[in-house]
This record gives C-alpha cells, structure tokens and sequence, in this order.
C-alpha cells in the first residue's frame, strides 16, 4: 500500500513539473506606445526597447502615433483590449493622455511614462530627464558664447507636452539678470520641416538676430538649414536638445553651437528593467532622472 501511494505521489509531482516551470518562466507582455517614429530621438528608443526586451526575456508590442494624440488614445485602447501585462508610453501629449492613463487604471494595467508626464491619472513610474536643466545648460552656453548679451529666438516643441513647458522655463530663468532678449518664441512641434520653415519666417521678422535655442535637435537641425540658406551662419549660433547623430556632426562642423545629451537608449532601458521589477511585485520610484551632458565642439 505504501509503495503504491509512493508512486501515484511521484506520478503527481512530475505532471505538476511542466506548470511549475511555466510559472517560473511566465512571459509579461509589454506595450510600448510611443509618440511618433519620425524622430530619430525615439527611433534609437524604440530599437533599445526591443533589444533589450529580447535580453529579458519580455514580449515587447511597439506602436506609432505618428504625433497624433487622438490615435495614441487608440492605441491605447488596443493595448487594453489585447491585456498587456504592463504598459510604457511616451505622450505625444501630456493633457491629452491623461485620459488614457485613467482607462489604464480602470483595467489594472499598470503604466510607466518616459519623456513626456501625463497630467491625469496614476502611473507607477515617469522616466524622464530633468527638462529644465537640460534648458539651463544650453542658456548657460549661450550666455558664454554671446558675452552675455544679443537677440535670441526660440523655436518650442510640441504646445501641451511636459517637455516643452519645462525647457522653455529652465532656459527663460537662467537668462534672467543678462541682457540677451528674447525677440520671438514660436512652436515648430519638434520637427525638422516644421523648424526649417518656422526659421524663415523668424529670419524675415529679425534682421538682427545672434542665436536660435531649440527645445530639439531636430527642430535646431531645420533652423540650421534654414540660416545657412540666408547666408546668416556666421552671425547666428543654434543650440538643440538631445545629441541625436546629426546633431551631434553638426556641433562637431561647427553648424550648431551646443546639444545636451539625454540618451533615450538608457531611459527606455531602465523603463524596461523597472516594469519587469513591478510586475515582479517591488515597488519603485515616482520619478527616475536620466543623467544629462552638455555637448560642444571639441578644442583643437
């Protein structure tokens, strides 16, 4: 009888083998809504993700908004559809997602945000850098480069989103006591068409004119196209945000004055290692800081 009940025992514990194995290895399932696949910034997000959700072993589900906020809402609501086990989403806009993140909250799909806050609901964790700083730096620069003083423009990004209203705000505070003005503040929505063209118009406006800050290096890399095509290269001096590739070669030719790197790469890296963390049951920071740098051409 005892060697019976051994072996029904033995017969019971290995059919429980396969399930036990499959809960130590569960898959999460993670969604990724991202702003827009345009910009070469969360293009170089969107490739770290997925490498780096095939390193932990994570199903990572990417989709564009193509800067549409009413089609990340969508998005959104298909992610809730399919039951992710957890969501990262990058705001085209910050008001407007709210909406979003409290439907989120309704289905018990936790979400992180990176770059970009939501202005509503609950999110376990927002990844970002500190905008403001990242405006500092480049005023800061300036300041330097203009001796303190001269005519600047200012080319926003996207109207709503944390990021624009931060970097304008930390660019604007350092400049206060120095006599460099602010002649125009216009948006451009974190494009390079959108800057090139918005740059024409602000070069028409100001025949005096000593540099352009850009919340982007994409919008910096349109004014630079833009001021060259004037002829004005040599009197104006650009600086941008987020030491993308070409930015990076322009600062190095001597096409843009400054870029302060942010490494989206490593943002959406320690989003990824933190959702896995949550859903493994710890408890994480409101807010994480992504280090930043200013970048200048190098002293020969």
């Amino acid at each position: 009888m005892f060697r019976k009940m051994l072996v029904t025992l033995m017969a019971l514990s290995l059919a429980l083998l396969p399930a036990l194995a499959c809960a130590e290895t569960e898959t999460y399932t993670i969604g990724f809504a991202v702003s827009t696949l345009e910009n070469p910034f969360f293009v170089t997000m969107k490739d770290a993700a997925e490498a780096k959700a095939a390193e932990l072993g994570v199903e990572l589900m990417v989709l564009d908004a193509q800067d549409n906020a009413e089609t990340q809402a969508s998005q959104v609501e298909d992610f809730i559809t399919r039951g992710v086990d957890l969501l990262i989403i990058n705001p085209v806009d910050s008001d407007a997602i709210g909406t979003s993140v409290v439907a989120c909250n309704d289905a018990e799909i936790p979400v992180i945000t990176v770059t970009r806050a939501s202005n509503a609901g609950t999110v376990v964790q927002h990844l970002d850098i500190d905008n403001k700083e990242a405006g500092r730096l480049d005023a800061e620069q300036m300041i330097k480069d203009l001796d303190g003083k001269g005519k600047v423009a200012i080319l926003e990004g996207t109207p709503g989103a944390s990021s624009t209203l931060e970097r304008e705000e930390g660019f604007t505070a350092a400049l206060e006591g120095t006599e460099i003005e602010i002649v125009t503040s216009l948006t451009a929505n974190y494009s390079r068409e959108e800057g090139a063209t918005v740059t024409e118009d602000i070069l028409q406006a100001n025949p005096e004119l000593d540099a352009i800050y850009a919340h982007n290096d994409e919008m910096a890399l349109g004014a630079v196209r833009s001021v060259a095509a004037a002829g004005r290269s040599e009197e104006i001096k650009i600086y941008g945000i987020d030491a993308t590739d070409d930015a990076l070669a322009a600062v190095e030719s001597g096409e843009m004055a400054a870029t302060v790197q942010q490494q989206p790469d490593l943002q959406i890296q320690t989003a990824l290692e933190n959702a896995l963390k949550y859903l493994n049951g710890e408890t994480l920071e409101e807010r994480v800081n992504i280090p930043l740098k200013l970048i200048v051409k190098e002293e020969e």
